[in-house]
């Protein structure tokens, strides 16, 4: 087959979504399948198997700002750009990951030139919280034209139960969608043993880019605090992009011993994300601490887990869908109950241990190859449906 992939967002900014692209976009083309990603900068990578192919930005930029400020149509020009220099390459589908507004103009041009379009939303682009200020749709001109495309795409797929009910909302037909989560390379983390050594001093991670509220990077000194208070011998090690912002809280200063500040781990020498450097942080860490309030699909989860590293979060959605209470992690109400938690763990670390058998069975669901599969065969059903 030949794929067309659309990246709303790519590297040389990290993020999960990024990391997804790439790893689907490499599994694709590592099964037989020729795969273009297209993306509107220029990006940072080495170790694609696929094409790289950059979206002219000035078209869709002029386009995007006539659309978007003035209502006025000139898709025509782009509709003249796609057949000239995308269309030629004859895709059997499209598959735009992450979208925005010039995604939805850039659907819209295809689908009136008979494309087959399929979508993936991976968060902000579909989800939305008016407390912390999240998500395109709160903007309404993003908003009103979302609608006016949804009924164009020609398949839907969703990361997460959560990404499934907003589109249930929107009048999306059962019929068009698909389970697809984020996935990982279990083969890859199984290469990487894990120390089995429980130590005195408890060894927490985070990996999230500095989104303040959204991941709950605005709460940790009141954690780090607490546990300070309860003489837990512990060290928080903290890996993300833009993740140094923590230093901008002076009361951070008085914490500093107790944390390790990484900042983005790159990749570019192996084919799969996460970095082995990453993974060996995941399994030298007893507990990965996850303090978002929004999570589609936390793909650091299945990464911890894959590293033998059970997950302490709060019960929001998409977070309850991959860490199961109990069996593969913890899942708690408000920030009281998530430090008598780590407190009681630290005290008794052997209640990690008796989680270890059941990490690797709970992510098998999210395996590449898996995953992947499943993925080439939906492209096959879109291609048999009429437009």
């Amino acid at each position: 087959m030949k794929i067309a992939i659309i990246a709303g967002i790519f590297f040389p900014h990290p993020g999960g979504v990024q990391v997804q692209i790439h790893n689907i976009c490499n599994k694709l083309t590592e099964l037989g399948h020729k795969t273009d990603c297209y993306i509107y900068n220029k990006c940072n990578i080495s170790n694609n198997l696929y094409n790289i192919k950059l979206i002219n930005k000035f078209i869709t930029s002029l386009i995007y700002f006539f659309e978007y400020y003035f209502t006025i149509n000139l898709k025509f020009i782009l509709k003249l750009y796609l057949k000239k220099k995308i269309l030629k390459n004859q895709y059997d589908v499209y598959h735009f990951h992450f979208l925005n507004f010039k995604s939805l103009i850039i659907i819209d041009c295809l689908k009136d030139l008979n494309q087959k379009i399929i979508v993936t939303f991976h968060g902000a682009d579909i989800q939305v919280d008016s407390k912390i200020n999240y998500g395109y749709r709160l903007n309404l001109r993003y908003s009103n034209y979302l609608k006016k495309i949804l009924p164009k795409i020609d398949k839907f797929f969703y990361i997460s139960s959560t990404i499934k009910e907003d589109l249930l909302k929107f009048g999306v037909k059962k019929s068009k969608l698909f389970y697809s989560p984020n996935f990982v390379c279990i083969d890859k983390f199984k290469k990487l043993k894990k120390d089995k050594k429980i130590k005195k001093k408890l060894n927490l991670i985070t990996v999230a880019r500095f989104a303040e509220k959204k991941k709950g990077y605005d709460i940790l000194i009141e954690i780090a605090k607490k546990l300070v208070n309860h003489k837990i011998n512990f060290k928080w090690i903290i890996i993300g992009d833009k993740s140094e912002k923590l230093f901008q809280n002076n009361i951070f200063n008085n914490y500093k011993k107790n944390f390790i500040i990484l900042g983005n781990i790159e990749n570019r020498n192996e084919k799969y994300y996460p970095n082995s450097k990453l993974i060996r942080y995941y399994s030298n860490s007893n507990l990965y601490v996850n303090l978002a309030r929004v999570e589609s699909f936390g793909i650091t989860f299945v990464e911890s887990l894959a590293s033998r590293t059970p997950i302490i979060s709060f019960k929001t959605r998409g977070a309850n869908e991959i860490i199961k209470n109990k069996f593969n992690g913890y899942l708690v109400d408000n920030k009281k109950k998530l430090i008598n938690k780590i407190l009681q763990l630290y005290k008794n670390k052997n209640l990690l241990r008796t989680l270890d058998k059941n990490l690797i069975p709970s992510i098998k669901k999210y395996d590449a190859d898996y995953i992947s599969k499943k993925i080439i065969y939906n492209y096959k059903q879109v291609l048999k449906e009429k437009n």
